[in-house]
């Protein structure tokens, strides 16, 4: 069987091309089906097209539609161009999939999920973010009735698109029953498996006193929430908490927003690490991990950092935290809150023998659930007929 998976781009170091190479390499191991990756956004000029190694059975194939060109351009002069590439890109995927003999195209909900029910092989959608995600997105960076009405449109877009599928694949179960609400009856749900094999970690003891983020510098991650939290803290000189650092892995648009916000706020104890090519060791060394994203679709650097044994606290933001972190895995805070996530980091660095226990259930919870023994037979169920 031939499988064709879409993405806008493999360049970039996000969790999405992350976890789509795990998977894709884990099958081309395990199987004997034929795998091309097939993107549609333009490589950066002297950057690598590929940003995580692919296992040589796994093609990938670049239409170089170039989506992201019209991005900048005023809302009209976008409307239009991103029409014209969309008929570009059905017509240059659907003669990809005659042309090499696709029987299967698994899309991860770029712009080809608006017209994927009409390609000539079966469709499954995989979608990596929560059902609401294009109207938090579009919140996240405007306010007012329009900007809502048109998350509101692209919602019903999405489950339009997506209903006539085989099938759709979400992270979480509060996920599927909002699909279900909404109308779905093919929605399945199969979590991202975690990138880390090793079940060791250091004892607690090699832990150094660093609070970790990671994620891409991007506003959905709430970077920004997090710094003025992490002012708070040192602010309060709360006891116990003097000799901390904080550290946050990654790269993205946000950095020099981010780099801006730590002057004003006068913190110099913060790094701003990059991209990291040992994610293990970051999460190894850490004595604290903080997710605060604005809102996620089952964030899998929260997944790591339970995986590695590090005490976490999450903001209670749609979807996957409050799953992940139930019955005492870790601590959750109001989506935004920034005074309680502050206190929440305060206590948690004061209470290292609790922080232990939750970090020990949370690590037992993610070896049993979500490793690659557990998640990838079920996409090979769900991939052969």
């Amino acid at each position: 069987m031939n499988i064709l998976y879409c993405i806008p781009s493999l360049y970039n170091a996000g969790g999405m091309e992350r976890v789509l190479t795990q998977k894709v390499n884990w099958l081309a191991t395990h199987t004997q089906h034929q795998y091309t990756i097939l993107t549609t956004e333009r490589v950066p000029e002297g950057g690598p097209p590929v940003c995580f190694p692919l296992n040589p059975r796994v093609q990938v194939a670049h239409l170089h539609i170039d989506f992201n060109a019209d991005y900048t351009k005023p809302l009209w002069s976008k409307w239009f161009g991103h029409m014209r590439r969309m008929r570009t890109y059905r017509k240059a995927l659907t003669d990809y999939i005659r042309t090499h003999h696709i029987d299967l195209c698994i899309s991860l909900c770029g712009k080809e999920i608006a017209f994927l029910r009409h390609l000539p092989c079966r469709t499954i959608a995989e979608l990596h973010f929560a059902k609401n995600q294009r109207q938090q997105l579009l919140m996240a960076n405007h306010s007012g009735w329009f900007w809502s009405l048109l998350g509101r449109i692209r919602t019903w877009q999405l489950v339009r698109a997506v209903k006539p599928l085989e099938r759709l694949v979400v992270l979480t179960e509060t996920d599927k029953s909002d699909w279900q609400q909404a109308g779905c009856t093919n929605v399945v749900v199969i979590p991202n498996p975690c990138a880390i094999k090793d079940k060791g970690t250091r004892d607690n003891a090699q832990r150094s006193k660093t609070v970790l983020a990671v994620g891409r510098l991007h506003e959905q991650k709430g970077f920004d929430l997090l710094l003025q939290a992490w002012k708070d803290v040192q602010r309060d000189k709360v006891q116990g908490t003097k000799g901390w650092k904080f550290r946050i892995v990654g790269e993205g648009p946000k950095r020099a927003a981010l780099e801006t916000q730590m002057k004003e706020l006068g913190l110099g104890n913060v790094e701003l690490a990059g991209c990291s090519t040992d994610m293990q060791n970051e999460y190894s060394s850490a004595s604290l991990f903080v997710l605060s994203s604005r809102y996620e679709g089952l964030p899998l650097a929260l997944i790591e950092a339970m995986w590695c044994g590090v005490p976490c606290v999450a903001f209670d933001c749609p979807q996957g935290p409050a799953e992940l972190l139930a019955d005492g895995r870790g601590w959750l805070v109001s989506n935004g809150d920034i005074r309680a996530l502050s206190t929440q980091i305060a206590y948690v660095m004061n209470h290292p023998d609790e922080a232990a226990v939750r970090a020990g259930k949370a690590q037992d919870y993610a070896q049993a659930t979500y490793s690659e023994a557990v998640i990838m037979p079920l996409w090979i169920q769900l991939i052969e007929p």
